[in-house]
């Protein structure tokens, strides 16, 4: 007689839970059972189209990533529309941005709105599962292409960048200027130059500030601060 094959021991469910979005219902479900051909990685916990329906989901379930397509049921790239109200729903929710393709303009916006990656629909499947498990371990996913969309964005305006004070009231001093011209582009070397330092010393006021801030470098830095800038212009008062 054959034993019985053991259920899934989900009792301490190590598998990332995931909120699965698309344009419609039935490209929802085929991504969904994508990700059932990997059950011990990836838990689909709920599938929307909508916009209303992706943030109740967000606020019932909470996954830890949740996939926004940026075009849903609603409209052309109303799912990049909902980032920051995705973000506001559960701030824990990590959010992948799944996009048709890399459009400049598209990836800064994905960014300045809240996603913490995006993904372009052209790459094969077991590159999204990496993707999912890339933002559950709480890292940003983009190819150095992307990446460098941000960067350049982040640099283009020559203004002086400012730390978020809740945020700069965790640093001393010498770590808020480190990071004031960090985030204004300035290499360590000249970091180190600006403020009579040596090389070393800037790395490791850098180190430091990364961990305060929960991030592991420079991008994610410049990513806080971008989200800094459209919180603040969300928040400005509208002019008369």
């Amino acid at each position: 007689m054959n034993a019985p094959t053991p259920a899934l021991d989900t009792s301490a469910d190590s598998r990332t839970s995931v909120l699965v979005t698309e344009a419609s219902k039935m490209y929802c479900d085929l991504l969904s059972m994508a990700f059932l051909a990997v059950p011990d990685r990836f838990h689909v916990v709920a599938t929307a189209f909508t916009a209303a329906d992706i943030l109740a989901h967000v606020r019932e379930h909470r996954p830890s990533v949740a996939i926004i397509s940026d075009n849903l049921a609603d409209g052309p790239l109303s799912g990049l529309r909902i980032l920051p109200e995705v973000r506001k729903a559960n701030p824990e929710t990590r959010i992948l941005l799944a996009m048709s393709s890399s459009d400049r303009e598209l990836v800064i916006e994905a960014f300045r709105l809240g996603a913490d990656g995006v993904f372009c629909r052209n790459s094969p499947f077991d590159m999204l599962c990496k993707s999912v498990d890339a933002l559950a371990k709480g890292q940003i996913w983009a190819n150095s292409k992307e990446l460098r969309y941000v960067m350049e964005e982040f640099m283009r305006a020559p203004k002086q960048r400012k730390v978020d004070p809740t945020v700069e009231n965790r640093m001393t001093k010498r770590e808020a200027d480190v990071v004031r011209l960090a985030v204004e582009g300035l290499s360590n070397r000249e970091i180190a130059r600006e403020l009579g330092l040596t090389e070393h010393t800037v790395k490791n006021y850098l180190f430091r500030v990364f961990d305060k801030l929960g991030v592991s470098n420079r991008v994610e830095l410049v990513l806080s601060c971008l989200r800094q800038e459209e919180t603040a212009r969300e928040e400005a008062p509208v002019e008369s």
